[in-house]
């Protein structure tokens, strides 16, 4: 149908397209502030939907190519912010012991961070004890925590796919700091996590 709509009706139609789902996506994201806590899945789904039911229009008619672009890059970002909150809520202490080695690493060389406070090679062991035992149970519960508020089943695995990308790239650096900073010290690799992740 829509191939067959050119010159005048063509720019009404995308006038009105244009019109309408700048509102829609307005909207969303209107609805998404009115609950912070749910704002990304909210989006993220939303987004999703639109996309899907979207692909095949967008490819004929360029007006909505350009909101399936931007629809796309929307869900992208709400992706990298939930997944970011679910990995660092499941592995916080981890992270926050990296943050704090890297900003200390502007001001000062590596070897002297084990003998700042809070950084010791004794708080780092004491760190990944408690971040890293029974890391499998950590793992199952980002995987629960990322299916709990989910209504689209089908989002899931590649939702899944993707924190399992970002853990692993987070882990990755932080492995590389610790050689940095801690060089006599051993810690699970990037290669071990990556394995206990594919067996899930």
């Amino acid at each position: 149908m829509e191939q067959y709509i050119q010159g005048q009706s063509r720019d009404l139609v995308d006038q009105a397209y244009t019109k309408f789902v700048t509102i829609m996506f307005v909207t969303l994201e209107k609805i998404a502030q009115a609950d912070p806590k749910y704002a990304d899945i909210f989006l993220l789904e939303n987004f999703a939907a639109f996309q899907n039911s979207l692909y095949d229009l967008a490819n004929v008619v360029p007006t909505l190519a350009k909101f399936y672009h931007q629809a796309s890059e929307a869900y992208e970002q709400a992706c990298t912010r939930h997944i970011s909150m679910i990995i660092y809520v499941q592995f916080e202490r981890l992270f926050q012991f990296a943050r704090r080695a890297e900003d200390l690493m502007f001001t000062i060389p590596p070897e002297e961070i084990p003998f700042q406070l809070g950084l010791s090679k004794m708080d780092l062991r004491k760190m990944l004890k408690s971040s890293l035992s029974g890391v499998d149970k950590s793992f199952s519960g980002m995987y629960k925590r990322l299916q709990k508020n989910l209504t689209s089943e089908e989002l899931l695995p590649s939702l899944w796919d993707k924190c399992k990308k970002e853990f692993l790239d987070r882990y990755d650096s932080f492995t590389q700091l610790v050689a940095k900073i801690y060089p006599t010290e051993t810690i699970p690799s990037a290669a071990e996590m990556r394995e206990i992740l594919s067996n899930m």
